[in-house]
């Protein structure tokens, strides 16, 4: 929850113009004490950056890397990261920052640090500071206000020292020219396509070359693992075939999972909000008692709804919020809702969002599916939750057994059982009785040779498994393969053919143009349509060649290589281009906007790199374990 508080904290400019510097961001922990030097990560002109924030910053990096990939993470991926090194360097550019602050004699008042937390959606209740909802939660998340204060005291002194240093960025009427064109000037290229496919009846195959290929790319032609089983399962549906349901017991799964077979009343309602923000109160008072006066004279709800509501998701359809049960809306639009009778208008009602009126268009009464309809589900969902139980405890049993009988074969002997037993197969070929069952498929080829499985949950079952026998891969003799080889050699040569043939064609447009160089390799010429840096998504050609495109002009009007994506080959050369200027439509002030916070942003950094240079800065790489 803090992590979401401090997001909500931060000013818009403030998010744009610290994007790369993190101050009291998701992996601020407040410096509460500066701590020993014997126990910090790093010392900034001495003053410590404590261990354990580095610890704890570098914890919640990992963690967040750890939920994007659900945990799923393979053994050293993180390492390869250096979440350590991004870390360190956060906390040492923050504490560079904030000593900068301090020398340009920035302070931050305790009125300032009051006024942003009292503004801050999270504490508020109805608009309005909630002391006991401030300090609930700030201990549910571990803080105490001092702490939290102190956050939001070098949050705001940062942000002073951001405005300050930004201030003095200013934009010239030639840079604004320059971002225009850069931006917004269109291009058009000239190409040519070089595939594979052109080429392959220029491939001239002997056995030299064919066996070369084979002999650098066999292992591309290795067989796959295979493996025999012997194994046990333990079925839910012959689990559940044993079982028998008595009424009784249908009757009570059906009482006591009534929610399950039951719709509560829904109601469908519209309304008019005119919200409040604790200076409009009256105004907004007045203004919905005239409209329900209107209302109730025989004005069109609808329309009223369209012109005068400030709800932005209702408003445009009428009022219109369809149909809710109970739990749905807040306590008191709740309660006038469900106390009103079909097509009845509410008087004014008063929620945390200011002021509705509320008319109920529909009611669907509450129904109870009766127990007949759904017995025999019932049943079967009975005899399901038992039979995987069932299905547990069998095959538990088993798996004890075999390991005192010492070996599945023995315990197949001693118990009287045949055991199942597969061909050989392999992982993407998998026998008929692995076929659907992709957990059980996996844990056997996790095993090697004469070893037995741990008990595996299938959907629709377990499955104890013994590995009886394994086919290792191997590298096939050329004749087995020999279509396959002779089809990768022809691509293989054939993209080098065409790889060399745009090297050539490229060379030749340099000396006599784009489109004499193509007709010589009977290759068509092809012209993009219109393309910016802006707008690039009117060209299905692949990013890297617009990208390439854009920089021609009618002075280089090649590119330095051809260019590749995938096994095809582009020949560009340059073709037309469209200066623009920016619209009227708010354009021009966007890129004015977005032109000035790059040269805040280079501002700061260069500030930072400075006060970097002149600092001394001392790092403990024994804690970072390195």
């Amino acid at each position: 929850m803090l992590d979401f508080l401090r997001r909500q904290a931060k000013s818009p400019v403030f998010q744009v113009i610290i994007v790369v510097i993190v101050l009291v961001f998701l992996f601020w922990i407040p410096k509460m004490g500066s701590g020993s030097s014997r126990n910090s990560i790093a010392v900034v002109n001495g003053d410590p950056i404590p261990l354990s924030r580095y610890n704890n910053n570098y914890n919640k990096m990992v963690e967040r890397v750890r939920e994007q990939f659900q945990g799923k993470l393979p053994s050293g991926f993180i390492e390869t990261l250096g979440i350590k090194d991004q870390v360190l360097q956060r906390l040492i550019q923050d504490e560079l920052l904030l000593q900068g602050a301090e020398q340009m004699g920035i302070h931050v008042s305790n009125w300032e640090i009051q006024e942003q937390i009292k503004h801050q959606d999270f504490f508020r209740t109805d608009g309005v500071f909630d002391k006991s909802k401030y300090h609930n939660i700030l201990a549910q998340n571990n803080f105490t206000p001092k702490k939290y204060e102190e956050s939001q005291r070098i949050e705001i002194l940062g942000q002073k020292a951001t405005d300050a240093l930004s201030s003095f960025a200013t934009l010239t009427p030639w840079e604004i020219s320059t971002r225009f064109q850069y931006y917004l000037n269109e291009m058009k290229i000239n190409y040519g396509i070089l595939t594979p496919d052109l080429f392959t009846d220029q491939v001239v195959l002997n056995e030299d070359k064919i066996n070369g290929y084979f002999e650098e790319h066999k292992e591309e032609y290795k067989t796959a693992p295979e493996m025999k089983l012997s194994y046990l399962s333990f079925s839910l549906a012959d689990a559940m075939d044993k079982i028998q349901i008595d009424d009784d017991a249908i009757t009570n799964y059906y009482e006591n999972n009534m929610d399950t077979y039951s719709t509560p009343e829904q109601r469908k309602a519209r309304h008019i909000l005119l919200k409040t923000d604790g200076t409009n109160d009256e105004k907004q008072k007045t203004k919905g008692e005239e409209l329900l006066k209107k209302i109730k004279r025989g004005s069109d709800f609808s329309s009223l709804a369209k012109e005068f509501s400030d709800d932005p998701g209702s408003g445009a359809n009428g009022g219109e919020l369809g149909y809710f049960s109970k739990g749905q809306m807040v306590p008191a639009f709740e309660t006038t809702v469900f106390g009103l009778d079909k097509d009845q208008v509410s008087e004014l009602v008063k929620t945390r969002f200011g002021y509705h009126i509320i008319q109920v268009q529909d009611i669907r009464p509450a129904i109870i599916t009766p127990l007949a309809e759904v017995k025999t589900a019932i049943a079967t969902a009975i005899k399901q939750g038992q039979a995987k139980g069932k299905a547990f405890d069998e095959a538990s049993t088993a798996y004890e057994k075999i390991f005192q009988a010492g070996s599945l074969a023995n315990y197949a002997a001693q118990e009287n059982i045949i055991l199942n037993e597969t061909d050989f197969f392999s992982q993407t070929t998998p026998a008929p009785e692995m076929q659907g069952r992709p957990k059980v498929l996996a844990q056997a080829f996790s095993l090697n040779k004469g070893e037995l499985s741990s008990m595996i949950e299938s959907h629709d079952g377990y499955y104890i498994l013994y590995v009886s026998d394994t086919i290792e891969p191997t590298v096939p003799a050329l004749a087995s393969v020999r279509v396959d080889v002779v089809r990768d050699c022809i691509h293989a040569e054939a993209v080098t053919i065409a790889r060399d043939t745009a090297a050539e064609i490229l060379s030749l447009a340099r000396e006599k143009g784009l489109q004499p160089a193509l007709a010589a390799k009977n290759i068509d010429l092809q012209t993009s349509p219109w393309f910016s840096r802006q707008q690039s998504s009117g060209s299905t050609l692949p990013t890297n060649v617009t990208t390439a495109g854009l920089s021609l002009s009618a002075d280089e009007k090649y590119p330095e290589e051809v260019l590749v994506d995938g096994d095809q080959f582009y020949v560009i050369g340059f073709a037309e281009l469209k200066v623009n200027e920016a619209t009227e439509n708010g354009q021009s002030e966007a890129f004015k906007q977005e032109l000035l916070q790059e040269k805040q942003m280079a501002l700061l950094n260069s500030w930072l790199n400075h006060m970097r240079v002149n600092s001394k800065i001392s790092i403990n790489r024994e804690f970072m374990g390195k």
